[in-house]
Protein backbone atom coordinates (compact mmCIF):
# COMPACT_ATOMS: atom_id res chain seq x y z
CA UNK A 1 0.00 0.00 0.00
CA UNK A 2 1.30 3.31 -0.87
CA UNK A 3 -0.42 6.02 1.04
CA UNK A 4 -1.32 6.62 -1.99
CA UNK A 5 -3.02 3.54 -1.34
CA UNK A 6 -5.68 1.48 0.49
CA UNK A 7 -8.03 -1.25 -0.17
CA UNK A 8 -11.53 -1.00 -1.20
CA UNK A 9 -14.23 -2.84 -3.86
CA UNK A 10 -17.56 -2.32 -4.89
CA UNK A 11 -19.87 -4.09 -7.69
CA UNK A 12 -21.26 -2.73 -10.69
CA UNK A 13 -24.61 -1.79 -10.94
CA UNK A 14 -26.68 -3.41 -13.71
CA UNK A 15 -27.02 -0.44 -16.12
CA UNK A 16 -25.39 -1.00 -20.03
CA UNK A 17 -24.69 1.19 -22.93
CA UNK A 18 -27.44 3.11 -24.03
CA UNK A 19 -26.59 2.90 -27.09
CA UNK A 20 -26.26 -0.89 -27.51
CA UNK A 21 -29.37 -3.63 -27.54
CA UNK A 22 -28.07 -5.45 -24.64
CA UNK A 23 -29.78 -7.28 -22.38
CA UNK A 24 -28.56 -6.47 -19.17
CA UNK A 25 -28.81 -8.45 -15.68
CA UNK A 26 -27.06 -9.12 -12.78
CA UNK A 27 -24.62 -11.51 -11.69
CA UNK A 28 -24.23 -13.41 -8.50
CA UNK A 29 -21.46 -11.39 -7.60
CA UNK A 30 -23.50 -8.05 -8.15
CA UNK A 31 -21.52 -7.45 -11.42
CA UNK A 32 -23.56 -7.29 -14.50
CA UNK A 33 -24.10 -9.82 -17.04
CA UNK A 34 -24.13 -8.30 -20.31
CA UNK A 35 -24.86 -10.36 -23.58
CA UNK A 36 -25.06 -8.63 -26.83
CA UNK A 37 -25.49 -9.78 -30.38
CA UNK A 38 -25.85 -6.44 -32.36
CA UNK A 39 -24.55 -3.73 -34.44
CA UNK A 40 -23.71 -0.42 -31.99
CA UNK A 41 -21.57 2.70 -31.70
CA UNK A 42 -19.94 2.88 -28.40
CA UNK A 43 -20.23 6.14 -27.39
CA UNK A 44 -17.11 7.75 -27.25
CA UNK A 45 -15.72 5.94 -30.37
CA UNK A 46 -16.20 7.25 -33.71
CA UNK A 47 -15.79 3.10 -34.68
CA UNK A 48 -18.98 1.03 -36.18
CA UNK A 49 -18.09 -2.12 -34.16
CA UNK A 50 -20.26 -5.57 -35.05
CA UNK A 51 -20.00 -6.74 -31.67
CA UNK A 52 -20.40 -10.71 -30.97
CA UNK A 53 -19.91 -11.02 -27.31
CA UNK A 54 -20.92 -12.10 -23.69
CA UNK A 55 -19.29 -10.33 -20.95
CA UNK A 56 -20.03 -12.16 -17.25
CA UNK A 57 -18.68 -9.78 -14.52
CA UNK A 58 -17.73 -7.34 -16.98
CA UNK A 59 -14.49 -8.57 -18.34
CA UNK A 60 -14.84 -12.14 -18.11
CA UNK A 61 -15.00 -12.58 -22.26
CA UNK A 62 -11.43 -13.86 -23.24
CA UNK A 63 -12.79 -13.09 -27.14
CA UNK A 64 -11.65 -9.56 -28.17
CA UNK A 65 -14.26 -7.27 -29.98
CA UNK A 66 -12.37 -6.49 -33.00
CA UNK A 67 -13.09 -2.59 -34.15
CA UNK A 68 -13.34 -2.08 -37.91
CA UNK A 69 -12.47 1.23 -37.26
CA UNK A 70 -9.82 3.51 -35.61
CA UNK A 71 -7.68 2.14 -33.55
CA UNK A 72 -4.35 3.37 -31.64
CA UNK A 73 -1.74 2.78 -33.68
CA UNK A 74 -2.80 -0.32 -34.07
CA UNK A 75 -3.38 -1.51 -30.16
CA UNK A 76 -6.64 -2.07 -28.94
CA UNK A 77 -9.23 1.12 -29.23
CA UNK A 78 -10.95 -0.24 -25.74
CA UNK A 79 -14.17 1.97 -26.25
CA UNK A 80 -15.36 -1.06 -27.98
CA UNK A 81 -15.06 -3.05 -24.50
CA UNK A 82 -17.75 -5.17 -23.77
CA UNK A 83 -18.05 -3.20 -20.47
CA UNK A 84 -18.04 0.31 -22.15
CA UNK A 85 -20.48 2.33 -20.62
CA UNK A 86 -21.38 -0.05 -17.52
CA UNK A 87 -22.65 2.28 -14.70
CA UNK A 88 -20.56 1.29 -11.31
CA UNK A 89 -19.62 2.96 -8.01
CA UNK A 90 -17.20 2.78 -5.22
CA UNK A 91 -16.21 4.16 -1.67
CA UNK A 92 -13.51 6.69 -1.97
CA UNK A 93 -11.55 7.94 1.32
CA UNK A 94 -11.86 11.47 1.00
CA UNK A 95 -8.11 12.93 2.04
CA UNK A 96 -10.44 16.14 3.68
CA UNK A 97 -13.42 14.72 5.54
CA UNK A 98 -11.62 11.37 6.05
CA UNK A 99 -14.49 9.69 5.26
CA UNK A 100 -15.40 7.29 2.82
CA UNK A 101 -18.17 8.58 0.01
CA UNK A 102 -19.83 6.75 -2.41
CA UNK A 103 -18.38 7.45 -6.18
CA UNK A 104 -20.14 6.83 -9.27
CA UNK A 105 -18.09 5.74 -12.37
CA UNK A 106 -18.40 3.72 -15.23
CA UNK A 107 -16.71 1.03 -17.46
CA UNK A 108 -14.14 2.71 -20.10
CA UNK A 109 -12.04 -0.09 -20.73
CA UNK A 110 -12.14 -4.04 -20.56
CA UNK A 111 -9.27 -6.33 -21.34
CA UNK A 112 -8.05 -9.69 -20.89
CA UNK A 113 -6.72 -9.06 -17.09
CA UNK A 114 -8.33 -5.63 -16.34
CA UNK A 115 -11.22 -3.67 -16.15
CA UNK A 116 -10.44 0.30 -15.62
CA UNK A 117 -13.73 2.55 -14.30
CA UNK A 118 -13.73 6.05 -14.25
CA UNK A 119 -15.24 8.31 -11.77
CA UNK A 120 -18.07 10.27 -13.87
CA UNK A 121 -16.53 13.83 -12.73
CA UNK A 122 -13.57 13.05 -14.10
CA UNK A 123 -14.46 12.00 -17.49
CA UNK A 124 -13.46 14.94 -20.09
CA UNK A 125 -12.42 16.66 -17.03
CA UNK A 126 -8.97 15.36 -17.35
CA UNK A 127 -9.43 11.43 -18.35
CA UNK A 128 -10.48 10.71 -21.80
CA UNK A 129 -10.83 7.39 -23.88
CA UNK A 130 -7.37 8.26 -25.16
CA UNK A 131 -5.73 7.68 -21.91
CA UNK A 132 -7.70 5.21 -20.57
CA UNK A 133 -6.45 3.63 -23.73
CA UNK A 134 -2.74 4.58 -22.85
CA UNK A 135 -2.97 3.12 -19.70
CA UNK A 136 -4.12 -0.22 -20.52
CA UNK A 137 -1.69 -0.94 -23.21
CA UNK A 138 1.25 0.09 -20.90
CA UNK A 139 -0.89 -2.34 -17.81
CA UNK A 140 -1.48 -5.07 -20.11
CA UNK A 141 0.82 -5.44 -23.24
CA UNK A 142 3.89 -3.82 -23.17
CA UNK A 143 6.40 -1.96 -20.07
CA UNK A 144 9.71 0.07 -20.80
CA UNK A 145 12.96 -1.18 -21.54
CA UNK A 146 14.29 -2.09 -18.39
CA UNK A 147 11.59 -4.37 -17.70
CA UNK A 148 11.92 -8.19 -17.08
CA UNK A 149 10.03 -8.29 -20.50
CA UNK A 150 9.24 -4.98 -22.61
CA UNK A 151 6.51 -7.19 -24.38
CA UNK A 152 4.45 -7.55 -21.44
CA UNK A 153 2.28 -5.24 -19.27
CA UNK A 154 2.60 -4.40 -15.73
CA UNK A 155 -0.26 -7.09 -14.67
CA UNK A 156 1.58 -9.85 -16.45
CA UNK A 157 5.02 -9.01 -15.09
CA UNK A 158 4.03 -8.37 -11.84
CA UNK A 159 2.37 -12.31 -11.95
CA UNK A 160 5.28 -13.58 -14.56
CA UNK A 161 7.94 -12.56 -11.22
CA UNK A 162 5.65 -12.82 -8.09
CA UNK A 163 2.86 -15.19 -8.36
CA UNK A 164 -0.59 -15.24 -9.69
CA UNK A 165 -3.26 -13.80 -8.62
CA UNK A 166 -5.77 -15.23 -6.60
CA UNK A 167 -8.86 -14.67 -9.44
CA UNK A 168 -11.22 -16.26 -6.65
CA UNK A 169 -11.34 -13.27 -4.97
CA UNK A 170 -11.42 -10.78 -8.58
CA UNK A 171 -14.96 -10.39 -10.89
CA UNK A 172 -14.39 -11.76 -13.72
CA UNK A 173 -10.98 -12.86 -12.54
CA UNK A 174 -9.88 -9.30 -13.57
CA UNK A 175 -8.36 -6.40 -11.71
CA UNK A 176 -10.49 -3.68 -11.00
CA UNK A 177 -9.00 -0.18 -11.67
CA UNK A 178 -11.10 3.02 -10.69
CA UNK A 179 -9.87 6.07 -11.79
CA UNK A 180 -11.48 8.45 -8.67
CA UNK A 181 -10.32 11.43 -6.72
CA UNK A 182 -9.27 11.20 -3.61
CA UNK A 183 -9.56 15.06 -2.62
CA UNK A 184 -5.83 14.76 -0.96
CA UNK A 185 -6.46 11.07 0.12
CA UNK A 186 -3.64 9.36 -1.80
CA UNK A 187 -2.05 8.85 -5.22
CA UNK A 188 -2.82 5.00 -5.11
CA UNK A 189 -4.11 2.70 -3.08
CA UNK A 190 -5.33 -0.80 -2.29
CA UNK A 191 -8.86 -0.66 -0.89
CA UNK A 192 -8.53 -2.26 2.34
CA UNK A 193 -12.37 -1.70 3.20
CA UNK A 194 -13.56 -3.13 0.31
CA UNK A 195 -15.38 -6.78 -0.57
CA UNK A 196 -12.48 -7.94 -2.35
CA UNK A 197 -8.95 -6.40 -4.12
CA UNK A 198 -9.48 -2.89 -5.98
CA UNK A 199 -6.95 -0.74 -7.59
CA UNK A 200 -7.86 3.02 -7.05
CA UNK A 201 -5.97 5.70 -8.64
CA UNK A 202 -6.74 9.09 -7.84
CA UNK A 203 -6.34 10.62 -12.23
CA UNK A 204 -6.30 14.31 -10.84
CA UNK A 205 -2.85 13.78 -9.65
CA UNK A 206 -1.42 10.77 -11.42
CA UNK A 207 -1.66 12.65 -14.58
CA UNK A 208 -1.39 11.87 -17.19
CA UNK A 209 -3.18 8.60 -16.54
CA UNK A 210 -0.64 6.67 -19.16
CA UNK A 211 2.14 7.98 -17.88
CA UNK A 212 5.12 6.59 -15.86
CA UNK A 213 4.09 7.72 -12.55
CA UNK A 214 0.65 6.28 -12.90
CA UNK A 215 2.07 3.08 -14.24
CA UNK A 216 4.71 2.81 -11.57
CA UNK A 217 2.27 2.98 -8.55
CA UNK A 218 -0.15 0.67 -10.77
CA UNK A 219 2.83 -1.75 -10.54
CA UNK A 220 3.26 -1.23 -6.84
CA UNK A 221 -0.32 -1.56 -6.13
CA UNK A 222 -1.12 -4.38 -8.11
CA UNK A 223 1.97 -6.62 -6.07
CA UNK A 224 0.08 -6.09 -3.20
CA UNK A 225 -3.33 -7.92 -4.63
CA UNK A 226 -1.06 -10.42 -5.20
CA UNK A 227 0.93 -10.80 -2.16
CA UNK A 228 -2.40 -10.24 0.09
CA UNK A 229 -3.71 -13.79 -2.31
CA UNK A 230 -0.86 -15.94 -0.79
CA UNK A 231 0.60 -13.96 2.50
CA UNK A 232 -2.20 -11.57 3.47
CA UNK A 233 -0.14 -11.17 7.13
CA UNK A 234 2.95 -10.27 6.16
CA UNK A 235 5.00 -7.49 7.80
CA UNK A 236 4.56 -3.78 6.13
CA UNK A 237 8.24 -3.24 5.52
CA UNK A 238 8.12 -6.58 3.79
CA UNK A 239 5.53 -6.30 1.71
CA UNK A 240 5.97 -2.44 1.07
CA UNK A 241 9.49 -3.22 0.03
CA UNK A 242 8.72 -6.04 -2.71
CA UNK A 243 5.94 -3.98 -4.31
CA UNK A 244 8.60 -1.30 -4.60
CA UNK A 245 10.30 -4.42 -6.31
CA UNK A 246 7.35 -4.51 -8.52
CA UNK A 247 7.94 -1.03 -10.20
CA UNK A 248 11.47 -2.00 -10.50
CA UNK A 249 10.60 -5.50 -12.71
CA UNK A 250 8.19 -3.37 -15.09
CA UNK A 251 11.07 -0.68 -15.86
CA UNK A 252 10.48 2.01 -13.80
CA UNK A 253 12.04 4.65 -11.58
CA UNK A 254 9.98 6.84 -10.33
CA UNK A 255 10.46 7.07 -6.83
CA UNK A 256 13.85 9.12 -6.92
CA UNK A 257 12.34 11.93 -4.16
CA UNK A 258 11.94 8.90 -1.83
CA UNK A 259 15.14 7.40 -2.44
CA UNK A 260 17.11 10.89 -1.96
CA UNK A 261 15.03 10.98 1.24
CA UNK A 262 16.81 7.83 2.71
CA UNK A 263 20.31 8.34 1.19
CA UNK A 264 20.84 11.57 2.78
CA UNK A 265 19.57 10.11 5.82
CA UNK A 266 20.01 6.86 5.86
CA UNK A 267 20.20 6.23 9.87
CA UNK A 268 16.23 5.96 10.25
CA UNK A 269 14.08 3.17 11.18
CA UNK A 270 12.12 3.15 7.57
CA UNK A 271 10.01 0.19 8.61
CA UNK A 272 11.90 -2.86 10.27
CA UNK A 273 11.23 -1.56 13.39
CA UNK A 274 7.64 -1.81 13.09
CA UNK A 275 6.51 1.67 11.61
CA UNK A 276 2.76 2.35 10.24
CA UNK A 277 2.14 2.96 6.44
CA UNK A 278 2.56 6.92 7.12
CA UNK A 279 6.28 6.72 8.11
CA UNK A 280 7.39 4.01 6.21
CA UNK A 281 9.88 5.08 4.00
CA UNK A 282 10.19 4.19 0.16
CA UNK A 283 13.08 5.12 -0.46
CA UNK A 284 14.97 2.32 1.81
CA UNK A 285 11.88 -0.17 0.40
CA UNK A 286 13.05 0.62 -3.11
CA UNK A 287 16.35 -0.35 -2.12
CA UNK A 288 16.28 -3.05 -0.58
CA UNK A 289 13.36 -4.46 -3.00
CA UNK A 290 15.01 -4.11 -5.82
CA UNK A 291 18.49 -5.17 -4.03
CA UNK A 292 16.63 -8.63 -3.99
CA UNK A 293 14.95 -8.71 -6.83
CA UNK A 294 18.40 -7.96 -8.78
CA UNK A 295 19.94 -10.61 -6.66
CA UNK A 296 17.50 -13.42 -6.86
CA UNK A 297 15.04 -12.73 -10.17
CA UNK A 298 11.64 -13.99 -9.85
CA UNK A 299 12.84 -17.37 -7.95
CA UNK A 300 13.15 -15.07 -4.86
CA UNK A 301 10.49 -13.29 -5.26
CA UNK A 302 7.83 -15.84 -5.94
CA UNK A 303 9.26 -17.29 -2.88
CA UNK A 304 9.06 -14.43 -0.85
CA UNK A 305 5.71 -13.62 -1.62
CA UNK A 306 4.48 -17.35 -0.72
CA UNK A 307 5.78 -17.35 2.27
CA UNK A 308 3.97 -17.94 5.33
CA UNK A 309 6.07 -16.60 7.79
CA UNK A 310 7.17 -13.01 8.14
CA UNK A 311 9.28 -10.19 8.76
CA UNK A 312 12.81 -11.63 8.76
CA UNK A 313 12.15 -15.05 9.77
CA UNK A 314 10.18 -15.28 6.41
CA UNK A 315 12.68 -13.67 4.47
CA UNK A 316 15.35 -16.28 5.72
CA UNK A 317 13.19 -18.96 4.43
CA UNK A 318 12.83 -18.36 0.93
CA UNK A 319 16.04 -16.97 0.51
CA UNK A 320 17.35 -20.75 2.00
CA UNK A 321 14.44 -22.23 -0.21
CA UNK A 322 16.33 -20.44 -3.42
CA UNK A 323 19.76 -21.59 -2.53
CA UNK A 324 20.65 -18.28 -0.75
CA UNK A 325 22.06 -17.22 2.72
CA UNK A 326 20.20 -15.46 5.20
CA UNK A 327 18.70 -12.09 5.03
CA UNK A 328 20.25 -10.39 7.62
CA UNK A 329 23.63 -11.03 5.85
CA UNK A 330 22.14 -9.79 2.64
CA UNK A 331 20.83 -6.84 4.13
CA UNK A 332 24.40 -6.23 5.13
CA UNK A 333 25.43 -6.86 1.50
CA UNK A 334 22.76 -3.92 -0.01
CA UNK A 335 24.24 -1.63 2.78
CA UNK A 336 27.74 -1.58 0.81
CA UNK A 337 25.78 -1.86 -2.35
CA UNK A 338 24.13 1.40 -1.14
CA UNK A 339 27.36 3.14 -0.79
CA UNK A 340 29.82 1.89 -3.00
CA UNK A 341 26.73 1.73 -5.72
CA UNK A 342 28.97 -0.30 -8.28
CA UNK A 343 26.97 -2.73 -9.97
CA UNK A 344 29.85 -3.40 -12.07
CA UNK A 345 32.22 -4.60 -9.56
CA UNK A 346 28.86 -6.65 -8.24
CA UNK A 347 27.29 -4.27 -4.97
CA UNK A 348 25.26 -1.66 -6.71
CA UNK A 349 22.21 -1.36 -8.31
CA UNK A 350 21.58 -1.86 -12.04
CA UNK A 351 18.07 -0.09 -12.62
CA UNK A 352 19.01 3.57 -11.17
CA UNK A 353 21.78 5.37 -9.62
CA UNK A 354 21.89 5.75 -5.90
CA UNK A 355 23.56 8.82 -5.69
CA UNK A 356 25.89 10.01 -2.51
CA UNK A 357 24.85 8.60 0.66
CA UNK A 358 25.48 10.76 4.25
CA UNK A 359 28.10 9.92 6.05
CA UNK A 360 28.35 10.10 10.03
CA UNK A 361 31.80 11.18 9.61
CA UNK A 362 35.28 9.98 8.80
CA UNK A 363 37.98 7.57 10.93
CA UNK A 364 41.59 7.38 10.68
CA UNK A 365 44.28 5.33 12.90
CA UNK A 366 43.77 5.60 16.42
CA UNK A 367 39.86 7.05 15.97
CA UNK A 368 37.10 5.41 18.28
CA UNK A 369 33.92 6.29 18.38
CA UNK A 370 30.68 5.76 20.55
CA UNK A 371 27.47 5.90 18.71
CA UNK A 372 23.34 4.61 17.92
CA UNK A 373 21.44 3.36 14.61
CA UNK A 374 17.83 3.04 14.60
CA UNK A 375 16.13 -0.09 13.69
CA UNK A 376 17.44 -1.11 9.93
CA UNK A 377 18.95 2.81 9.93
CA UNK A 378 22.52 2.87 8.47
CA UNK A 379 25.32 5.02 9.94
CA UNK A 380 28.10 5.34 7.31
CA UNK A 381 31.68 6.42 8.18
CA UNK A 382 34.58 7.24 5.47
CA UNK A 383 37.84 5.45 6.42
CA UNK A 384 40.71 7.59 5.79
CA UNK A 385 44.00 5.28 4.88
CA UNK A 386 46.22 4.21 3.49
CA UNK A 387 45.81 0.83 5.57
CA UNK A 388 45.64 -1.51 6.31
CA UNK A 389 43.37 -0.45 8.99
CA UNK A 390 42.41 -2.84 12.08
CA UNK A 391 38.45 -2.16 12.24
CA UNK A 392 36.64 -3.09 15.27
CA UNK A 393 32.49 -2.76 15.83
CA UNK A 394 31.36 -3.78 18.92
CA UNK A 395 27.10 -3.83 20.26
CA UNK A 396 24.66 -5.94 21.15
CA UNK A 397 22.84 -6.67 17.91
CA UNK A 398 25.13 -4.62 15.39
CA UNK A 399 25.92 -6.08 12.04
CA UNK A 400 28.66 -4.01 10.23
CA UNK A 401 30.84 -4.24 7.20
CA UNK A 402 34.05 -2.58 5.81
CA UNK A 403 35.07 -2.24 2.26
CA UNK A 404 37.51 -0.61 0.17
CA UNK A 405 36.64 0.18 -3.59
CA UNK A 406 39.29 0.09 -6.26
CA UNK A 407 39.70 -2.20 -9.41
CA UNK A 408 37.43 -4.95 -7.05
CA UNK A 409 35.62 -4.18 -3.79
CA UNK A 410 36.87 -6.12 -0.80
CA UNK A 411 34.51 -6.34 2.30
CA UNK A 412 34.99 -7.28 5.87
CA UNK A 413 33.11 -8.03 8.62
CA UNK A 414 34.60 -5.65 11.51
CA UNK A 415 32.39 -7.12 14.33
CA UNK A 416 34.79 -8.84 16.82
CA UNK A 417 37.38 -6.83 14.87
CA UNK A 418 38.95 -6.78 10.96
CA UNK A 419 41.89 -5.97 9.34
CA UNK A 420 41.05 -3.84 5.92
CA UNK A 421 43.68 -3.16 3.34
CA UNK A 422 43.61 -0.07 1.05
CA UNK A 423 45.88 2.56 -0.61
CA UNK A 424 45.53 6.16 -0.59
CA UNK A 425 43.68 6.95 -4.16
CA UNK A 426 41.33 4.00 -2.43
CA UNK A 427 37.80 4.93 -0.95
CA UNK A 428 37.24 2.74 1.82
CA UNK A 429 34.26 2.71 3.89
CA UNK A 430 32.58 1.44 7.06
CA UNK A 431 28.60 0.76 7.50
CA UNK A 432 27.13 -0.12 10.78
CA UNK A 433 23.14 -1.19 10.92
CA UNK A 434 20.88 -3.16 13.11
CA UNK A 435 17.74 -5.10 13.02
CA UNK A 436 16.36 -3.22 16.35
CA UNK A 437 17.60 -0.34 17.63
CA UNK A 438 20.83 -0.26 19.46
CA UNK A 439 24.57 1.12 20.37
CA UNK A 440 27.85 0.49 19.41
CA UNK A 441 31.53 1.32 19.73
CA UNK A 442 34.00 1.82 16.70
CA UNK A 443 37.72 1.18 17.13
CA UNK A 444 40.26 1.80 14.13
CA UNK A 445 43.85 1.06 14.70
Amino acid sequence: MRIRGCFLMVGLAACGDTESAADVTSSSSGLPTTTSTSTSTSAGSADTTTADATSTDPGTSTTAVESTGTTTGGLPDYADSPCWGMAASTLVYDGVTHQTVEVPATCRAEGERTFVLVADSLWDNGIDQAAVNGFMHRFELFTPAGSIDPERGVIVNDEAVFGALDVANLPGDKVSVFVIDSNGGGDGYLCGWCDYPQLHLDGTVLAPLDGDEALSIAAHESYHIIHRGHDPDEETWVDESLAEAAMTANGFFTDDEWLDDFRLDPDQDWGPGGVDFGSFNYGAGLLWGTFLYERGGAELMTAITAEPANGWAGLDAALVSVGDEDAWARFLDMAVAMVADRPDLGYGFTAFDVGEVAREGSLAAGDGIDGGVAAGGIDVYALVGPGPLDVEVTGVGIGARAFRIADDIVVVDPVGGASLDFGAADQAFLVVTAQAAASYSISVQ
